[in-house]
């Protein structure tokens, strides 16, 4: 049997190997529903031959990968009736074989040496005993709720009744990827080993020890910690539980709404009904289209990207042991963090050393808060980070961030100077938002190493970069940038140089029609509504007061003043009359001062709207515009954009807009992204609908020429 051997020792007990042949982990695909049950046949021959059970991997630092997603991807998501029943039997037959490792009779214990992730560690809960390598690779939970799903092997079932509804919900509910120590201290496992020979001896250790274990629930007695849900203890969970979560996903996340729904009604019932109850939830997320949103985007194509589909062929891996970074600002500190942390030397260099010292202070900072990072893991970080005011200190770097002030002139400046003390193939990146990498590159000697890095703020915690490649940057370039990004713990994005790039211009239009809905007499409040229940973290006012209406009001004049110097005239729009009136008629610059569409107090916490607003911008009373206009104007008014950025050659990867446009600029994650939006929506729908906006609310959303042609042919983004 290819996927699984079975091993027998002369004490009665069997090894069972996950070794799945071509693979470089296991997953619980085609092999495995034929293998398992093949396994468990001959298992339950072996009688009273049979003692113990250990199951591990033969797969050196992996366990097992968990479900197939690519064959959940190819159902159909509107079966008849008769495919849905046969469906569910199937479902139920999938999950047979753990039940079967429960009904064996015998001790079983699990070694788990590497990520035991959904699937895996649903295998992992069929059996008595847990134990794991204490290693930094051992990764256990059930993260379904990140792809749209819910754990559909049995996981709700067997993780409610050993850690109660709440626990198992908020492990659950939030996809939680505990470490080792993590899952000890969480009761997932019940003891760690320091190598998979120590691991395999405390197991025939334990099955010797325990010849009657049995699963907790199975026990004299038993009751669900925490209480069932008609105990008194848990009114709050089963009562407010469901309404708190369609408040905070505003109804567009259907997992976290089915998620609730499972843990509480499977504690109703007996051990039987609640695998049935299971699995009929799992099936209902499978024929979600959410769901298959989320599936695509962040399982298919991450993965895509993780494998660097976007980086150039044909180019060793890079590393980058020293990195200099220009500017010891939030942003400057926050790339230093996260650089140190990933254990490279950083150069942190501003004009003076007060400066750059404050700059490692703010890194010693982000140590503190975070949670993970223990004294002597602090202490290494900051060694590493190295602030000066010294040019000549960035001699040896192997690339260098530039990450001052956003203006042309001084990152010239910044730029020539450094270059000076640098070796002819250091990569000089810019960490700018909107700036033209070509434009900046003029002031280089190398064009051919001069790239974009868009880091986005705070750096030490967003998780996305934005690489942006010039007219002359060569592949070689590209390639480094993409290293380091990876090497952070990033996800690169690669973009065409343009200005605005694609994050910027995207983001752009929503804040956009956020301005001039503003200025048309919409109320603020259906504004900032409509993109919460569109599934976005932030409105437009308020995205705007983040970034400063001051710098917007500043990039509005620096456009201005481009066009003027081209000889070319820009009239100002409606959207950067209401920023002017703000910025210069009523100062209130934004969220840095205290001031700005939204009140704050000196925490920085929202208080209010500003009530000024309506006497500024609807004095005669608030417009009447339908609440679904207000709503797809934000949503749309972005989707389009980024197919134009498609359609321009900006953006060739349809993975990398999608991720890109929900891990930067808070496109709603329910949606898959910008791209796969269209595609759940119905492209031909989608132009439709875009064209009735167009006809109300001007040339912004008429549906660029490739959207059309896709409609036309039946095409979709992928």
């Amino acid at each position: 049997m290819s996927y699984i051997r079975l091993e027998k020792d002369a004490d009665g007990i069997v090894e069972l190997i996950f070794d799945q042949q071509g693979k470089s982990v296991n997953v619980m695909g085609d092999e495995y529903a034929e293998a398992m049950p093949a396994a468990l046949d001959e298992l339950e021959a072996m009688g009273d031959a049979l003692k113990g059970l250990y199951i591990r991997s033969g797969k050196p630092g992996q366990f097992f990968a968990g479900g197939d997603i690519s064959l959940m991807l190819e159902m159909d998501l509107d079966p008849p009736q008769a495919e849905r029943e046969a469906m569910f039997r199937d479902l139920l037959a999938a999950k047979e074989p753990l039940a079967r490792i429960e009904r064996l009779g015998v001790p079983v214990a699990v070694g788990i040496n590497g990520p035991a992730l959904g699937g895996g560690y649903e295998i992992a809960l069929a059996c008595h005993y847990r134990i794991a390598l204490d290693s930094p690779g051992v990764k256990i939970g059930l993260p379904e709720a990140m792809l749209g799903l819910l754990p559909g092997a049995g996981g709700i079932v067997r993780m409610v009744r050993m850690l109660g509804m709440q626990d198992a919900l908020t492990l659950i509910s939030q996809g939680k990827q505990l470490n080792a120590s993590g899952a000890l201290e969480q009761g997932l496992v019940h003891e760690l080993a320091a190598d998979e020979d120590q691991m395999a001896a405390r197991a025939r250790a334990w099955i010797k020890a325990n010849p009657d274990a049995r699963q907790p629930w199975e026990e004299p007695g038993y009751s669900i910690p925490g209480g069932a849900p008609g105990d008194d203890s848990t009114q709050g969970l089963t009562y407010f539980g469901p309404v708190s979560v369609m408040n905070q996903t505003k109804g567009n996340m259907t997992a976290p709404q089915v998620i609730i729904a499972a843990v509480i009604d499977t504690a109703r019932v007996d051990y039987a009904t609640a695998h049935k109850i299971e699995s009929r939830y799992f099936q209902r997320l499978l024929l979600d289209q959410v769901s298959r949103n989320m599936m695509t985007t962040f399982f298919v194509q991450m993965n895509q990207l993780d494998a660097g589909a976007s980086r150039p062929q044909g180019i060793d891996q890079t590393e980058v042991r020293k990195l200099g970074i220009l500017g010891a600002g939030v942003m400057g500190a926050g790339i230093a963090f996260a650089a140190a942390r990933a254990g490279i030397d950083v150069v942190l260099k501003d004009l003076n050393q007060e400066n750059a010292d404050q700059g490692k202070a703010y890194a010693a900072l982000a140590c503190d808060k975070h949670r993970r990072i223990d004294e002597a893991q602090a202490k290494q970080i900051l060694a590493r980070i190295h602030p000066t005011a010294q040019l000549g200190d960035l001699a040896d770097c192997d690339l260098v961030i530039e990450a001052v002030f956003e203006n042309r002139e001084v990152k010239a400046a910044v730029t020539r100077e450094t270059e000076a003390v640098l070796a002819e193939s250091t990569v000089f990146a810019s960490n700018t938002s909107a700036l033209p990498i070509t434009e900046l590159a003029q002031a280089s000697t190398r064009p051919q190493y001069f790239i974009g890095m868009h880091f986005f703020s705070p750096a030490e915690k967003m998780p996305l970069v934005e690489i942006i490649t010039g007219e002359q940057t060569s592949d070689a370039a590209l390639a480094r940038a993409f290293d380091l990004a990876q090497k952070l713990g990033k996800k690169p994005i690669v973009v065409k140089d343009a200005p605005g790039f694609f994050t910027t211009r995207v983001i752009g239009q929503t804040i956009t029609q956020g301005q001039r809905m503003l200025a048309e007499g919409v109320n603020p409040a259906l504004i900032e509504n409509g993109a919460a229940f569109n599934g976005s973290p932030m409105g437009p006012l308020e995205t705007l007061d983040t970034i400063s209406l001051e710098t917007a009001h500043h990039a509005a004049r620096q456009q201005q003043a481009d066009a003027g110097a081209r000889g070319e005239t820009v009239e100002p729009g409606a959207e950067s009359e209401v920023i002017r009136i703000m910025v210069e008629e009523v100062g209130r610059p934004g969220k840095a001062k205290g001031a700005g569409f939204y009140d704050y107090d000196d925490k920085g916490r929202k208080v209010q709207t500003w009530p000024g607003l309506k006497q500024l911008f609807a004095p005669q009373g608030y417009a009447d515009i339908p609440y679904q206009d207000v709503k797809d104007r934000l949503l749309f008014s972005q989707v389009l954009e980024a197919i134009r950025i498609m359609e321009e050659g900006v953006l060739t990867s349809v993975a990398d807009g999608n991720i890109g446009s929900i891990m930067g600029i808070g496109f709603p994650p329910h949606t898959g992204g910008v791209y796969q939006c269209v595609n759940a929506y119905g492209v031909a729908a989608f132009a439709a609908r875009a064209r009735e906006l167009a006809a109300r609310y001007g040339e912004a959303f008429e549906p660029p020429q490739l959207l059309l042609d896709m409609a036309k042919d039946g095409r979709v983004f992928g």
